[in-house]
């Protein structure tokens, strides 16, 4: 006859975590903490790149008192002739050094181009050269401005002249509100509006 194992010989289950049993929590603590990181980060950014003045929406290059201010020059020409436009002086009293990249015209008339765009190479040579500048500027004193670094802490006095140079393409009148200057610091491009108007009556 077979042996059978008695009842009191068996080995028990073991005891059932009650932990298992209990409805699952939501670990919301654990993302208040993770946002409140996260928006700590952006304010230390924000601030950062506030000091720097690089927002996304106030470049290095603006200030409060830019705005369209209407004509600031009439030209009297012939159709077709190139104009050398002086535009104010740039500066960058920011923190951090700009590159220049390109120049459009604010609601320009139909009709009138921006044929060439350079920096004057203000120098006692060039000066001597240039008597009717900015016409008749030598070559040699002409920078290109696109790719043009602009360095940090330059004052308005010491700023780089910009030579915009316009074409209206048959007679009638042209105008512009001002520019719009297109530059870059490292990954991050900005666009800042010069109300340099102008009015130009090609005949």
């Amino acid at each position: 006859m077979a042996d059978v194992a008695s009842p009191t010989t068996l080995t028990p289950p073991p005891d059932l975590d009650q932990r298992l049993l209990e409805p699952r929590r939501h670990h919301w603590r654990g993302w208040l903490i993770a946002l409140a990181i996260l928006l700590g980060v952006l304010v230390v950014a924000g601030l950062t790149l506030g000091w720097f003045r690089m927002l996304p929406w106030r470049g290095p290059l603006s200030s409060s008192d830019q705005h369209l201010n209407g004509a600031s020059a009439t030209f009297q020409v012939h159709a077709g002739d190139r104009i050398p436009y002086q535009l104010l002086s740039l500066a960058n009293p920011s923190r951090v050094g700009v590159v220049l990249d390109s120049i459009d015209l604010v609601d320009p008339s139909p009709g009138v181009h921006i044929r060439d765009v350079w920096l004057f190479a203000d120098t006692p040579r060039c000066r001597n050269q240039t008597p009717r500048f900015p016409y008749d500027v030598p070559v040699a004193c002409r920078i290109p401005m696109t790719g043009y670094a602009l360095p940090a802490h330059q004052d308005a006095s010491v700023g780089s002249r910009v030579i915009v140079v316009l074409q209206p393409s048959q007679p009638g009148t042209y105008s512009s509100a001002g520019f719009d200057l297109h530059y870059h610091v490292g990954p991050i491009h900005y666009t800042t509006t010069y109300g340099d108007g102008f009015v130009i009556r090609a005949g």
